[in-house]
C-alpha cells in the first residue's frame, strides 16, 4: 500500500470519460433491446402480452435509473477533480507565500 496522497493528473477526467462511454454503450444495448421488444410485442396476445409489456416497462424504468446514476457519477467525478485542482492551487500559493516569507527572515 502506498503512503502517497493524491491522484494522477486527469485521473478523474479519464474515469468520467469511461463512465460516459459505458453509459453510451448501455444506451445502445437498451435501445436495441427495446426495438426488439417492440417487434415482438405484436406477436403476443392476452395475458402474455400484458405480462410482456409490464416486463418491458419495468426494464425501461430500471434502465432510466441506471443512466441517471451514471450521469450523476460522471458529474461528481468532474466536480471532484475541479475541487481537488482548486485546493491544490490554493495550497501551492499558500506554501509559496510561506516560503517567500521565510526567505525574508534575517539570517
Amino acid at each position: 500500500m502506498s503512503n502517497e496522497y493524491g491522484q494522477g493528473e486527469k485521473t478523474l477526467s479519464r474515469a468520467a470519460g469511461m463512465v460516459n462511454q459505458a453509459r453510451g454503450e448501455f444506451d445502445t444495448i437498451s435501445k436495441n433491446l427495446m426495438g426488439n421488444v417492440e417487434g415482438l410485442r405484436s406477436q403476443w396476445g392476452g395475458q402474455g402480452s400484458v405480462a410482456f409489456q409490464a416486463l418491458a416497462m419495468a426494464w425501461s424504468e430500471k434502465q432510466q435509473k441506471i443512466v441517471s446514476a451514471l450521469n450523476e457519477f460522471e458529474s461528481n467525478l468532474i466536480t471532484t477533480e475541479k475541487d481537488n485542482m482548486a485546493t491544490d492551487d490554493s495550497q501551492s500559493t499558500a506554501m509559496t507565500s510561506l516560503q517567500n516569507s521565510l526567505g525574508q527572515l534575517p539570517g
